[in-house]
């Protein structure tokens, strides 16, 4: 699809696109089908942006929420069904972004869960499509799909975090040389490790405040729940329903629900549920706000032998550096910028793209870059939260 470029200018509240609106080829303004909002237009104002870009089309604004939901529904299923050709399931070429795939992997999972939960099946081959593209995306840009996983997401947590840790566990995958036959179910039984989340009660899953230890037995059932799901109603493999299955168990035997240890865990399930801890903990919850990239990786660290599988952690943490791609931090000459590429041989000086310069001054992400490698003078002091990034814009 063609990306067209809109004037700032031309923008109005209320207006609907089927496609996701960028500010640049990393920053979602609004996602697919939501509104935008006068407080977005302005924002865009106040940083002195004149264009944004879609690959999709205004669609009539108006309609009620669900009403949109279900027509974009319809449109990725839509999408998915072009994108199968030929014999075997052939993929045709695209000019999709990664977060054009992060966005339909989002929806598609949500589509899931509500089929399942209504007792209505779901094509299994659209969700083998959806992954095997996904692959080919991450190996043409992996640090793409970090950021996009980095960034901040306005979606259900549930389905969100879904998409973030099946691109996770495929970059893992990929590093520790996996071909297409693995990375598929790999991927697959990622996306869907939480499926079983549907048969807990929602007044337990939505739920803001502390859980109970009853509630928390209940949550404790989904895994098997998945393992039940993914076999029988998606009629998918053994080997992406144990996924599911053993996600929530630890390497020395204190997991649930069947205290599976060590070699007793599939590697994929073992390789998930690192992925599935790192992006929980960087997400922002109802109640609290998302912890630090770095702070994740040193729990993650701290657990490597007792919850997680040592090698795996490695592998995993080798694509994160110690200052993850999407990360917010602070430099010695008080520039504050986001990390958009990490220097593997010297993980302490990666490549940040200036968002406030040295006078305190806004720059437009992506328009001033720094190479720490190559600026020997400037180094992190810090790391910072997106929410004192949100605070310092007054957003």
């Amino acid at each position: 699809m063609e990306t067209r470029k809109i004037r700032v200018a031309e923008l109005k509240p209320g207006m609907v696109f089927d496609k996701a609106v960028y500010i640049d080829r990393n920053n979602i303004l609004v996602a697919p089908m939501v509104p935008l909002k006068d407080e977005d237009i302005k924002r865009l104002v106040k940083w002195g942006i004149e264009e944004v870009e879609t690959t999709g089309v205004m669609v009539k604004h108006g309609e009620e929420p669900s009403s949109r939901r279900e027509s974009l529904k319809e449109k990725v299923h839509k999408l998915t069904e072009m994108m199968e050709g030929g014999e075997g399931g052939e993929v045709k070429s695209s000019t999709e972004t990664m977060g054009d795939l992060y966005d339909e992997m989002v929806l598609m999972v949500e589509d899931i869960f509500e089929k399942i939960r209504n007792g209505v099946g779901y094509d299994k081959e659209k969700i083998l499509n959806v992954i095997d593209r996904i692959i080919e995306k991450i190996r043409e840009d992996k640090n793409s799909a970090l950021e996009v996983v980095a960034a901040e997401h306005g979606g259900k947590y549930m389905y969100t975090l879904a998409a973030s840790v099946a691109i996770l566990a495929i970059v893992t995958g990929i590093t520790l040389d996996y071909g297409k036959h693995r990375l598929i179910p790999l991927g697959v039984g990622a996306l869907l490790h939480d499926i079983g989340m549907v048969r807990v009660p929602s007044y337990i899953t939505e739920k803001k405040t502390q859980l109970t230890p009853d509630e928390y037995n209940r949550i404790k059932t989904h895994p098997i729940y998945g393992y039940r799901i993914i076999t029988k109603e998606l009629q998918l493999t053994n080997e992406i329903a144990t996924i599911a299955l053993q996600h929530h168990e630890a390497y020395d035997g204190t997991g649930y629900p069947r205290k599976s240890k060590g070699e007793g865990i599939s590697e994929f399930a073992k390789i998930v549920s690192i992925c599935d801890v790192f992006a929980a903990m960087t997400r922002k919850r109802s109640y609290r706000d998302e912890h630090l990239s770095y702070s994740a990786m040193k729990t993650i660290l701290s657990e490597s032998n007792r919850k997680f599988d040592p090698n795996l952690v490695k592998a995993f943490l080798s694509n994160m550096a110690i200052y993850p791609v999407g990360s917010i931090v602070q430099l010695n000459n008080n520039v504050i910028g986001r990390v958009v590429s990490a220097n593997p041989e010297l993980p302490l000086r990666p490549r940040i793209s200036v968002l406030i310069d040295e006078f305190g001054e806004r720059v437009a992400d992506g328009e001033k870059v720094l190479d720490l490698q190559e600026k020997t003078n400037i180094f992190i002091t810090k790391p910072l939260s997106t929410s004192y990034l949100k605070q310092l814009f007054n957003e």
